[in-house]
């Protein structure tokens, strides 16, 4: 009769906890209509959120032991990004948790299709290149095509097309801060007049710099180039780190990117904004009929936004791979590295050294933070748990404010 009656008491103890929590499932079969339930799931991590934003807001007692949001397994291309704020806070006795049950892909980039081998003549394209390439049209958003720097082929980040091949680089001759021109040497079959989108990756000391080419003049075996505002100015004035020059070691080292004319071996790809095309030269192991092709299209694909009077607290992730992010700052106003990922926004020596707080600082610089995968701002009490962060255009995840918990 003990032993009923316990198994009674264990049983009824269950349902009561079972009462006492919700689930809230996410499918890629489900509908944003349906109630969330795993018969009936939803269509969107979004949708998810806001369900359980209702339930906190009306006090429903079903969530007194935590809500847990169940994604099954899927790659889920997000059109925006998620989105949490102070009303989606958990408690530490009823969390919000964010699972995944098998692997799960939150993706912020989009599936590029219509693949084509290229037939037709295409001016600036390498000789060694024809017959081999394949051509799609550019995916369209906001009316426009897509802008993006980075390509995903199979999971393998393909390269866009530069100067040399391979792990290949060449080594400036020179750097003139005054004029805030660069001299290389020029290569055989390198066509520098044609250079609208052309960029430079320059190594220097502990930092990359992405440099937009503006113009280049040709003297005899030498090529001068100079590059667009603001990143010319930013990075001929500012003293560290700077371009390095040294008949022991060797010069800096540099290659060219984004033309046409680069795109000569196989793994390149070149994206031509002008005809609305983008190009690829498969590898021998891809089968580009049913390769999985990825450009990044969101900066943010989860964004945790307290504030610094009301943080989120109490919402965690497991299981959950985030990827396909972009970052287009480098395309639009290049990219002047200075340290831990930070860019400058404005740096110079100063003619006199000191500041009111450091009195023998030689230089000052300002910098900006480039854009993350996961952002959280004012939050605490949140958590990552067995989460991946891949194919991102720049940072993975960003604890960028943090609130004072007293």
């Amino acid at each position: 009769m003990k032993q009923i009656s316990l198994t009674i008491f264990l049983i009824l103890n269950l349902l009561y906890l079972k009462a006492d929590a919700v689930d809230i499932y996410v499918s890629l079969n489900g509908n944003d209509t349906n109630v969330g339930t795993k018969e009936k799931p939803l269509a969107t991590l979004h949708s998810a959120i806001r369900k359980a934003r209702e339930l906190r807001r009306l006090n429903d007692v079903s969530i007194k032991n935590g809500i847990t949001i169940i994604i099954t397994k899927g790659f889920y291309q997000l059109y925006e990004p998620v989105v949490l704020r102070p009303e989606d806070s958990g408690t530490k006795e009823s969390p919000t948790e964010i699972i995944a049950t098998e692997k799960v892909v939150l993706s912020g980039g989009v599936k590029i299709k219509g693949w084509k081998k290229l037939t037709e003549t295409v001016a600036g394209l390498p000789k060694e290149a024809i017959g081999k390439v394949w051509v799609t049209d550019l995916p369209n958003f906001d009316g426009s095509d897509l802008q993006f720097r980075q390509l995903w082929v199979n999971g393998q980040k393909a390269i866009r097309a530069k100067n040399y091949n391979g792990a290949a680089m060449g080594r400036i001759l020179s750097w003139n801060s005054k004029n805030q021109t660069c001299k290389i040497p020029l290569q055989k079959n390198i066509n520098l007049t044609n250079i609208k989108g052309m960029e430079m990756l320059i190594h220097q000391w502990w930092a990359i710099a992405n440099l937009r080419v503006k113009s280049v003049k040709v003297m005899g075996n030498t090529a001068e180039l100079s590059f667009m505002q603001p990143e010319s100015r930013i990075q001929s004035e500012h003293p560290w780190p700077a371009p390095w020059i040294s008949e022991k070691t060797g010069n800096s080292a540099f290659y060219l990117s984004n033309s046409i004319q680069f795109l000569n071996e196989p793994g390149e790809w070149f994206e031509d904004l002008q005809n609305h095309k983008l190009y690829y030269w498969p590898k021998a192991s891809e089968n580009m009929i049913n390769a999985e092709i990825i450009a990044p299209v969101l900066e943010n694909l989860v964004k945790i936004e307290g504030t610094i009077d009301n943080p989120v607290a109490f919402v965690n992730f497991k299981g959950i791979s985030f990827e396909h992010s972009t970052w287009l700052r480098p395309s639009k106003q290049g990219h002047v590295p200075h340290q831990a990922g930070m860019y400058m926004l404005d740096a110079y020596k100063l003619d006199k050294a000191g500041t009111p707080d450091k009195p023998t600082l030689e230089n000052q610089a300002w910098v900006g933070r480039p854009a993350s995968a996961v952002e959280v701002n004012y939050a605490h009490h949140t958590s990552f748990e067995v989460c991946r962060f891949e194919h991102l255009a720049s940072t993975g995840l960003d604890y960028k404010k943090e609130p004072q918990i007293i």
